[in-house]
This record gives structure tokens, C-alpha cells and sequence, in this order.
């Protein structure tokens, strides 16, 4: 099936599936790997569903299982996922430590849990099934690992996977054995889940990628400068979401809260949020300067010219005139898998210059005197927030 062609009237239309693979995304290390997958996802993934395939008996019936790997990077992916998690039998959340901050990885989960409200908990907790993909930090104790760590009763197997987590199992040649062992216990018991005692078909809580309450930080600003307006689409015949509304989806899966706005409503949120402004190549160099005029350092344009031709002022002239107007240097795009490629770098580096150039406010509070070893006396200076 193509999850992306996937009905927009209909969230349980089509064929169910055995599991569906959720994860917190990582920026890619590499140029040339898919944007918004991870290589050993994808790699676990793929065994899995060959894994349950060998011992499932309704392949006939059930698709094995969903990622969003499988998704089209243009589609409309909230709602596709949504469909998808309202067909799947079975969730299975690779923990690691960003999972539980990953407003989406966590949306994901929190739309699945929607359609077991009226399950026992004991026949609820049965339909998710975790993995500990990467291992947590030691004073990090969740009652959601233990589930995980069931996986494996062997006791040297489990304590390698306790200890490194499926992620570097599944790496590692060394641990070849201890892999497979996780992998099969956790595909026998997706077919046991599925067959046994399957979910009817029922319409999951739509995903919406609230931002998780401790995940810290302000959120991501969104804006565009363009003649076509917010809905801008300059790869219209292959993504379903303006370019705002897909830099935002894509900031949303690493784990950053986001917000698209007009470029006038930006200016009141620059100061002190990470901003990236996507600007149209037909805007030209100069009206694009002066219309992010004062602007602060930290905001990152990226110059898009989908339909750039020949006699118009070159995307890397804007570029060049934008960076030369101390804004951080970005480079332009044109096709649409530059544009997908760039997008998580561009995430990254407007909350890297926003880390590197924004404002630091001293916490508020009563002023703090400075440590000193002399004696008090009228000389001693005490600095707090009104003294900067």
C-alpha cells in the first residue's frame, strides 16, 4: 500500500497492520541518507517485519508493519500517521533518551494509547510493546522500560541489551547472537498480540505534536518571504504541506516545539526564539535585505528558487547579500531533494545561532552578593538582573 496516497476522508481505510515502528528522529550525519529516517531504524525495521512475516499466518489479510519511512516526505504525514496507528494491532516505541522528550514520538504513542481507553490495563499494556533502542541515563528511572527489558529472559542476553540497548546490537557483529534473540521474542510476540487478541478497527486520536512539558526551550519560528503568500508551495506537484508547514513537521520529529507565523508577527517572536525565514528567489536581493532589516544574527534564511530562470538575480546572489547583512550563511536551493536533505540541517543550525548569539538573561530573583573573602562593608558589590 501507499501510505502517502492514503484517504484523507477515511482514517481507517485500508489494510491493517501487525506493528507500527515509532521513534525520536536524529539529524542525519550523512548528505546523502534520507532526511527524516535513521539508517539503523530502518535497518531494524526491515528484520522485524521479516521476522514477524516468518511466523505471522495472516499476511494474507494484515500488511506486517508501518514506519514513516514508508511515507512520501511531500505527503501530509500527521494525517497519514494518524490513519496508520488507527490500523496497527500492535505499537512498538523504541525508548532512548530523546523519545520521551520528542513531542512527536510521544504524539504518537499518546494517539495509539486513544484506542485502548476502553481495554483492561492488563489487556491495554499488552498492544504496546517497548524496545530499549538506546540505552537511559542512570538517574533516569521510568516505569516505562521495564516492559522492554521482559523482552529477553536469558540472562547474559538481557544484560547486554540492558546495557547497550537494541541499537548498538543491531550494529555491532559482536552481538550478532544477542540481536536476534531480542528480535525474535519481540516478533513472536507482535503475531501472538495480532492474532490473538487483535484491536477492532477504530479511529485514533489525530496527531498533533504538542510539545512535551519538560522538554525545555522556546519554540522554533517559521516565516516565509514571499509574493505567493503563506500558502506558498514551490514543490506543489510533489509535497502536500507549504514549505513553512514542512520545515515545522520536520523541527516537530527532532523533538522542537514550532510555530509558523507571518513574517510581521515574527518580528515580536525573533527576540527570543530560534527563527528560520524561507525566502522566495523572486523576491530579489535588495527587497529580501530590507525586509528582514533588524532582524537579529541568530535568524537563518534559507533562499528557495524551485522555478528559478535564467535573467533573474541567481539564489546565491541573495545568499551572498543576505550573509553579507550578517546573517548566517546557508545555501540556496532549488530541487526538492535539496530542499528535503537541507531541511533538518536547517532546524539544527537556527537553534545552534540562537544558542550562540541569543539572549541570556540572568535568572530574576533578589540580587546575589559576590563571593568575597573580605569583610562586608559599603564597597561590597551586589549584582543581580538590574545591574547588566
Amino acid at each position: 500500500m501507499n501510505w502517502a496516497d492514503a484517504s484523507s476522508t477515511s482514517l481507517v481505510a485500508g489494510r491493517e497492520t501487525y506493528f507500527f515502528l515509532s521513534y525520536a528522529h536524529s539529524v542525519p550525519l550523512s548528505a546523502a541518507a534520507r532526511p527524516d529516517t535513521d539508517f539503523w531504524v530502518t535497518r531494524f525495521f526491515q528484520d522485524l517485519g521479516t521476522a514477524v512475516r516468518d511466523g505471522a499466518s495472516r499476511t494474507g489479510e494484515l500488511d506486517v508493519g508501518f514506519f514513516d519511512g514508508l511515507v512520501n516526505p511531500g505527503a501530509d504525514l500527521k494525517q497519514t500517521l494518524t490513519e496508520a496507528l488507527s490500523l496497527a494491532h500492535v505499537f512498538v516505541p523504541l525508548y532512548s533518551p530523546n523519545y520521551f522528550r520528542n513531542a512527536w514520538a510521544v504524539g504518537e504513542r499518546d494517539s495509539f494509547r486513544s484506542r485502548l481507553s476502553r481495554l483492561s490495563p492488563s489487556r491495554a499494556a499488552r498492544h504496546i510493546l517497548p524496545v530499549l533502542w538506546m540505552p537511559l541515563p542512570s538517574w533516569s528511572d521510568r516505569s516505562e522500560t521495564a516492559p522492554a527489558l521482559e523482552l529477553v529472559r536469558d540472562g547474559g542476553d538481557r544484560a547486554d541489551y540492558a546495557e547497550n540497548g537494541l541499537r548498538a546490537l543491531c550494529k555491532l557483529s559482536a552481538y550478532r547472537r544477542q540481536y536476534r534473540s531480542v528480535l525474535t521474542a519481540l516478533a513472536e510476540r507482535i503475531v501472538t498480540v495480532a492474532e490473538t487478541e487483535p484491536l477492532p478497527r477504530s479511529r485514533a486520536a489525530p496527531l498533533t505534536g504538542s510539545p512535551v512539558t519538560d522538554a525545555g526551550g522556546p519554540a522554533l519560528v517559521v516565516a516565509t518571504l514571499t509574493p505567493h503568500g503563506a500558502r506558498w508551495r514551490p514543490y506543489g506537484d510533489q509535497h502536500e504541506l507549504t514549505v513553512a508547514d514542512y520545515v515545522a513537521a520536520t523541527a516537530e520529529r527532532l523533538g522542537l516545539p514550532t510555530t509558523v507565523v507571518e513574517l510581521d508577527r515574527a518580528r515580536d517572536r525573533v527576540p527570543e526564539s530560534p527563527t528560520v525565514v524561507l525566502v522566495d528567489a523572486a523576491v530579489g536581493g535588495a527587497a529580501a535585505r530590507a525586509a528582514l532589516h533588524g532582524l537579529p544574527q541568530w535568524v537563518v534564511p534559507l533562499v528557495i528558487a524551485a522555478d528559478h530562470e535564467r535573467g533573474e538575480q541567481t539564489p546565491e546572489t541573495i545568499a551572498a547579500t543576505l550573509q553579507d547583512a550578517g546573517f548566517p550563511r546557508v545555501l540556496p536551493v532549488r530541487g526538492i531533494d535539496e530542499f528535503e536533505r537541507c531541511t533538518p540541517l536547517l532546524v539544527t543550525e537556527a537553534r545552534k545561532q540562537f544558542l550562540r548569539h541569543g539572549p541570556v538573561d540572568p535568572p530574576e530573583g533578589p540580587p546575589t552578593p559576590r563571593p568575597s573573602l573580605r569583610q562586608t562593608g559599603e564597597s561590597d558589590v551586589r549584582r543581580g538582573k538590574d545591574e547588566r
